[in-house]
Protein backbone atom coordinates (compact mmCIF):
# COMPACT_ATOMS: atom_id res chain seq x y z
CA UNK A 1 0.00 0.00 0.00
CA UNK A 2 1.40 3.55 -1.28
CA UNK A 3 0.32 7.11 -1.64
CA UNK A 4 2.62 6.94 -4.86
CA UNK A 5 0.72 3.20 -6.57
CA UNK A 6 -1.99 4.36 -9.09
CA UNK A 7 -3.81 1.13 -8.96
CA UNK A 8 -6.73 2.03 -6.70
CA UNK A 9 -6.18 -1.01 -4.31
CA UNK A 10 -2.85 -0.33 -2.63
CA UNK A 11 -3.63 3.35 -3.21
CA UNK A 12 -3.66 5.68 -0.20
CA UNK A 13 -3.57 8.94 0.33
CA UNK A 14 -0.68 11.19 1.80
CA UNK A 15 -2.00 13.27 4.67
CA UNK A 16 -1.70 16.96 4.28
CA UNK A 17 0.45 18.43 6.88
CA UNK A 18 1.69 21.71 8.19
CA UNK A 19 4.41 23.69 9.98
CA UNK A 20 8.53 22.70 9.57
CA UNK A 21 9.81 19.12 8.83
CA UNK A 22 11.18 19.02 12.34
CA UNK A 23 7.60 19.46 13.71
CA UNK A 24 6.22 16.82 11.56
CA UNK A 25 8.63 14.48 12.64
CA UNK A 26 8.55 14.68 16.53
CA UNK A 27 4.28 14.45 15.44
CA UNK A 28 5.69 11.36 13.74
CA UNK A 29 7.37 10.33 16.77
CA UNK A 30 4.71 10.66 18.98
CA UNK A 31 2.25 8.68 16.75
CA UNK A 32 4.63 6.16 16.65
CA UNK A 33 4.41 6.00 20.39
CA UNK A 34 1.09 5.19 20.14
CA UNK A 35 1.49 1.72 18.83
CA UNK A 36 2.66 -1.67 20.27
CA UNK A 37 5.31 -3.38 18.82
CA UNK A 38 6.65 -0.82 16.82
CA UNK A 39 10.63 0.01 16.45
CA UNK A 40 12.22 2.62 14.25
CA UNK A 41 14.82 1.34 12.08
CA UNK A 42 15.97 3.94 9.97
CA UNK A 43 15.60 7.56 9.84
CA UNK A 44 16.33 10.81 8.17
CA UNK A 45 16.38 14.12 7.97
CA UNK A 46 12.39 13.63 5.64
CA UNK A 47 12.33 9.75 6.43
CA UNK A 48 11.34 7.43 9.29
CA UNK A 49 11.17 3.63 8.65
CA UNK A 50 9.35 1.37 11.16
CA UNK A 51 8.84 -1.96 11.60
CA UNK A 52 5.29 -3.19 13.26
CA UNK A 53 5.94 -7.17 14.57
CA UNK A 54 2.41 -8.92 14.99
CA UNK A 55 1.76 -10.06 18.65
CA UNK A 56 0.73 -13.95 17.57
CA UNK A 57 2.40 -14.97 14.92
CA UNK A 58 5.48 -12.41 14.79
CA UNK A 59 5.56 -11.46 11.21
CA UNK A 60 7.07 -8.07 10.23
CA UNK A 61 5.51 -5.40 8.43
CA UNK A 62 7.13 -1.99 7.35
CA UNK A 63 6.17 1.44 7.29
CA UNK A 64 7.85 4.46 5.57
CA UNK A 65 7.00 7.42 5.90
CA UNK A 66 8.38 10.70 3.43
CA UNK A 67 7.85 14.20 4.64
CA UNK A 68 7.66 16.20 1.12
CA UNK A 69 8.09 19.36 2.06
CA UNK A 70 7.72 21.15 -1.22
CA UNK A 71 4.04 19.87 -1.19
CA UNK A 72 3.34 20.00 2.37
CA UNK A 73 2.35 15.84 2.30
CA UNK A 74 3.37 13.30 4.41
CA UNK A 75 3.46 10.27 2.10
CA UNK A 76 3.57 6.52 3.14
CA UNK A 77 4.43 2.89 2.09
CA UNK A 78 2.94 0.25 4.25
CA UNK A 79 3.44 -3.44 3.49
CA UNK A 80 4.11 -7.18 4.69
CA UNK A 81 7.24 -8.63 4.21
CA UNK A 82 5.54 -11.89 3.95
CA UNK A 83 2.49 -13.03 1.53
CA UNK A 84 0.25 -10.92 -0.62
CA UNK A 85 -2.77 -10.65 1.16
CA UNK A 86 -2.66 -9.00 4.74
CA UNK A 87 -6.80 -9.00 5.33
CA UNK A 88 -6.07 -4.96 5.36
CA UNK A 89 -3.68 -4.92 8.34
CA UNK A 90 -1.62 -2.25 7.20
CA UNK A 91 -4.25 -0.14 5.47
CA UNK A 92 -6.06 -0.15 8.72
CA UNK A 93 -2.54 0.51 10.76
CA UNK A 94 -2.24 3.67 8.27
CA UNK A 95 -5.40 4.81 8.66
CA UNK A 96 -5.23 4.71 12.52
CA UNK A 97 -1.78 6.51 12.03
CA UNK A 98 -3.27 9.43 9.99
CA UNK A 99 -6.04 9.25 12.72
CA UNK A 100 -3.63 9.88 15.54
CA UNK A 101 -1.22 12.18 13.67
CA UNK A 102 -4.00 14.74 13.47
CA UNK A 103 -4.86 14.59 17.04
CA UNK A 104 -1.11 15.14 18.18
Amino acid sequence: MSTIDLTSYHRIAPLPISGEVEDAKARIHQTLDQFDHVEIKEEGTHYVHAVFTSKWMKFKDDLELYIDEKTHLLHFKSGSRLGYYDFKVNRKRVERFKSLFKKV
